[in-house]
């Protein structure tokens, strides 16, 4: 993590400052447009140059610590095996100044950890390979400055949110298509290949963190964006009303989620989620299992025939390998939680939250390698009012 990122963060647990002790750094080099940028913002200084490869981050307020591994905050509220790695790696004198702090133990939100588990081996399996699900990434691109609008450019923006950032490439097309901070955070260790991959950027800052315990305080955003994830937890409603508190007066907040549509369209959308509300409890329970790795691989293959069923309708679509075939499948029948929801529902969410300029987004102005899963499902944008608390 960049050392300036801490300013970013508070505790997940109470919301305190958190203070960073590093244990390793190194000053980095950056591209002469990324130097001129943070002069421009007047935020270039010796701090600027410094990532954090490895650390601790501590709250005085509740006495937790959370650790910074491979350049990554890892600001959970219940200990994972990235935690036990960390510990083995510094064990000794380089935690003794710091035993009067301890990793939490707060039992995490209902489905978290097999979501974690699921999502991690299914996007770090992921490559930066120009392909991100079935569309290209000048598609994905086009898709999201559609959604997220004229947001990015507006004068004073600084400060731009994904929730459920995956392997970070929205992140960065943030960033790209701005030049403001841009942060990506995943319950995952997809966040990890991201903090990886990304890691020669200043602009761009990544942390592993739950929906329903991030480590941001109110109003911290000017915007936020989720795609695709919410949905995935135990309440979307209630994940939604987490993320709306980090957003601004007058910030914008975009939200997709699985439709109704996308279960009641045809015959056949009926049938595969007949099979989903079947598995999905085995699958989601242990996902690494051998009956779930050939029940995903059978699924994966059929995904792999139905991509090239819709390549001879409409070309754009990216070609399946199994491997991405499997990956499908496992977005689809290993979450514990795959809510669907009416346009009506999550409208009223932006209303009771304060929004105004609420835009139910058009299927017919996205790519068209998009249009069935824009059609099916539920894409809105909002702007926060001014005046509205947090």
């Amino acid at each position: 993590m960049w050392g300036r990122f801490v300013e970013f963060l508070c505790c997940p647990s109470c919301g305190g400052p958190l203070e960073l002790a590093p244990f390793e750094h190194i000053n980095s080099d950056f591209a002469p447009e990324l130097e001129a940028l943070a002069q421009k913002r007047r935020i270039l200084d010796a701090r600027f140059h410094q990532y954090i490869e490895s650390g601790l981050l501590l709250c005085e307020r509740c006495k937790a610590m959370f650790p910074v591994m491979d350049g990554l905050p890892i600001l959970l509220c219940y200990a994972t095996p990235m935690h036990a790695q960390f510990l083995e790696r510094h064990a000794g004198r380089t935690l003794e100044p710091y035993s009067g702090y301890q990793f939490l133990e707060t039992e995490p939100a209902s489905g978290e950890r097999a979501v974690m588990n699921s999502f991690s081996k299914e996007w770090l399996d992921y490559d930066y390979d120009g392909i991100i699900w079935e569309m290209s990434y000048d598609d994905h691109e086009f898709r999201f400055l559609k959604e997220i609008g004229p947001a990015l450019t507006e004068p004073g923006v600084c400060r731009f949110l994904e929730v459920g950032c995956g392997l970070g490439i929205t992140t960065y097309l943030a960033h790209k298509t701005s030049g403001i901070d841009a942060v990506g955070l995943d319950l995952s260790l997809a966040v990890w290949k991201a903090c990886r991959h990304y890691r020669h950027n200043p602009f761009l800052h990544f942390v592993e963190a739950s929906v329903f315990a991030m480590p941001f305080a109110p109003r911290s955003f000017d915007l936020i964006y989720s795609r695709g994830v919410l949905h995935h937890t135990v309440s979307t409603e209630k994940a939604f009303d987490a993320v709306v508190r980090l957003c601004r007066p007058d910030g914008t907040v975009y939200l997709w989620v699985y439709g109704m549509g996308s279960i009641r369209e045809t015959i056949f959308r009926r049938a595969v989620y007949g099979l989903e509300r079947v598995f999905r409890p085995a699958l989601s329970a242990d996902p690494n299992s051998l009956p779930a790795k050939a029940f995903l691989s059978a699924m994966g293959a059929g995904y792999v025939v139905f991509n090239g069923l819709r390549r001879m309708f409409s070309p754009s679509i990216q070609p399946l390998t199994l491997s991405r075939g499997v990956h499908a499948a496992r977005d689809r029948f290993t979450p514990k939680y795959a809510h669907r929801h009416e346009v009506s529902e999550v409208t009223g969410w932006f209303q009771r939250a304060g929004c105004d300029h609420i835009e139910v987004l058009d299927w017919k102005t996205m790519p068209p390698a998009d249009h069935d899963d824009f059609r099916r499902n539920i894409g809105v944008r909002g702007r926060l009012m001014r005046g509205t608390s947090a």
